[in-house]
């Protein structure tokens, strides 16, 4: 596993987001998930995932920049700034952020395991 191998992963992650393969998109993600949204609310895979598939949160796009990669054995993290586009309950929302996203190897490969993000003042 290189840079660009964890960058193609979370690229993989956002377009399945994008397209609303949820199929996809739950096989990349660890049964462990902490997803830590910029309002302070968690979900695990679970709960993140039933938001997307009931349709009450979808994601429209994401628009990734500044990512750097650490690797540190069978983990790897991103940091980086990002856009996204959002609808929540029907109204849509552009969130500018910064993220730390965590990936770990598994016996079944790579799987995202963690995200925690914090908005960028205006």
């Amino acid at each position: 596993m290189n840079d660009k191998d964890v960058l193609a992963l979370q690229d993989q992650r956002l377009a399945a987001m994008a397209a609303r393969d949820y199929g996809k998109l739950a096989a990349m993600i660890h049964d462990d998930l902490v997803y830590t949204h910029t309002h302070s609310g968690v979900d695990s895979k679970a709960s993140w995932l039933e938001g997307m598939t009931s349709g009450r949160v979808t994601y429209t796009s994401s628009r990734m920049s500044d990512r750097k990669v650490r690797l540190y054995g069978d983990t790897a993290f991103i940091t980086g700034a990002g856009v996204v586009d959002v609808v929540v309950s029907g109204q849509p929302r552009v969130l500018k952020l910064r993220f730390l996203e965590a990936w770990t190897k598994t016996p079944q490969g790579w799987k995202f395991v963690a995200w925690q993000s914090t908005f960028i003042p205006a």
